[in-house]
């Protein structure tokens, strides 16, 4: 499920998925203030279906473009 996206190397403290990068070419990161590794997928999902925040800081998740 990972084909034709480009990994930036981190790997998802939720699923253990690798971490795709943005258009930007930067590692998408889900959370400003501490940067844990969470891939898109589970951010979305989270953001849907769980808690919205940071699972290690609990700040609450800003919207992504």
């Amino acid at each position: 499920h990972n084909e034709g996206k480009e990994l930036s190397g981190q790997i998802c403290q939720i699923c253990g998925d690798g971490i795709e990068k943005t258009v930007d070419g930067e590692p998408f990161v889900a959370c400003n203030e501490c940067a844990f590794p969470v891939c898109r997928t589970c951010y979305e999902y989270e953001r849907r279906e769980g808690t919205q925040a940071c699972l290690q800081c609990r700040t609450r998740y800003k919207r992504h473009k």
